[in-house]
């Protein structure tokens, strides 16, 4: 393996890094950042405070890093096979095999109220046939109330289904076609969302927001369509000798970054009043932003080395179960957290600061013991 392909690998490692920290960054602050509405972490005209409170959008970048990984894996098994097939049934299992162990843990020991101090599910009425339906996967259409974070693996795991079947059909399409359509199908998602919310409810907050765009499978394809459509991209060779020119590397992730960082620090985006540009535009605007951004570094751009820094490496092989245990975790780490500080004598802002370490330590704790324990012996079956 040369250091170039090396180097690719590893910068997908750093962008999940980055992925989950901006998903630790958002549920971390939410507890001291009380009052949206006023400042918090002002500078000047710039409220960094937003760039924590928008870490939601961490979920969208660990979508474009699926759409991406799930495709490029099946195009490159298409394209190598002497029949140009995929199997299907080795693909299915491996895909079940990375995604339920860890999950059904996760899911069993808070639906039997066996994590510590955490305040869900804050209701057990009907627990049996929602602990049920988490099993299916089905909380993107029915509500995400045992671990809220749950819903994405929903998301993901219909995506996983659909993949195969939706790249065979690009793949009778000429190389260029298969650009054209993806380009015009993620084009075309905003325009679903708004047709899917002519009939419903104004969306005037953000639980709203979240059960009626957010986490619903068909309205939040954004990141995974756009991941796919770079892996169809990346497939293209003259398409990727182009994206592979330096100048063309360095303008896309640059680009891609100040989409995000534009939209990160513009306040919190759908906490206060959503509008009808967050409902329908926005999840568009931030894969786009991610999509540049891989498509950048995969090309080589200035910023490989420090995304293919080694250091990313343990924060990316631990980020599943860091996503799935850190919201449990939580309330324990601050009940710690006040054992030893007494924190009311603080500002929220230094509170922060103060809970933190032991937010992220214990998260950190868990989460690797559940990748060496759950996590890798399952992905090390044949």
């Amino acid at each position: 393996m040369t250091a170039d392909i090396k180097s690719r690998i590893a910068v997908l490692d750093g962008l999940r890094a980055f992925a989950i920290i901006l998903v630790l960054m958002r549920h971390g602050v939410r507890p001291f950042w009380l009052h949206l509405e006023q400042p918090f972490l002002k500078l000047g005209p710039v409220e960094f405070g937003s760039i924590f409170i928008n870490g939601w959008m961490g979920v969208d970048l660990f979508f474009i890093l699926s759409g991406y990984l799930i495709s490029n894996h099946l195009l490159a098994r298409y394209f190598n096979s002497a029949t140009h097939s995929m199997d299907l049934k080795a693909y299915a299992k491996r895909r079940f095999l990375r995604i339920a162990p860890a999950y059904y843990l996760t899911l069993t020991l808070a639906a039997l109220g066996l994590f510590p101090f955490y305040p869900y599910p804050e209701s057990w009425d009907h627990i049996g046939g929602r602990y049920v339906y988490h099993l299916l996967f089905l909380q993107d259409y029915l509500p995400s109330d045992i671990i809220g974070v749950f819903w994405s693996l929903a998301v993901e795991m219909k995506f996983y289904l659909l993949a195969p079947f939706v790249l065979l059909v690009l793949l009778r399409l000429s190389s260029n076609m298969r650009i054209i359509v993806l380009m015009m199908i993620f084009s075309a998602l905003p325009l679903i969302r708004y047709m899917s919310l002519i009939n419903q409810p104004p969306v005037t907050d953000f639980q709203t927001y979240f059960e009626n765009v957010r986490s619903i499978f068909h309205l939040c394809l954004d990141g995974l369509m756009g991941g796919m459509l770079c892996a169809v991209i990346l497939q293209d060779e003259k398409a990727k000798k182009f994206i592979e020119r330096r100048a063309v590397a360095n303008f896309l992730f640059a680009a891609g970054i100040f989409i995000f960082f534009v939209t990160a620090l513009s306040g919190p985006l759908v906490d206060i009043n959503p509008s009808l540009f967050d409902s329908t535009l926005l999840p568009t605007f931030i894969a786009l932003s991610f999509a540049l951004i891989l498509l950048g570094l995969l090309g080589g751009c200035f910023a490989v080395p420090f995304f293919a820094c080694k250091g990313w490496l343990f924060f990316a092989l631990i980020s599943y179960s860091l996503y799935l245990l850190h919201l449990p975790l939580m309330y324990p780490a601050e009940i710690m957290c006040r054992y030893v500080i007494d924190l009311d004598q603080f500002s929220p802002q230094i509170q922060m600061l103060i809970y933190f370490p032991f937010f992220i330590g214990l998260s950190v704790i868990a989460a690797a013991l559940s990748y060496c324990f759950i996590e890798r012996p399952f992905l090390k079956r044949p």
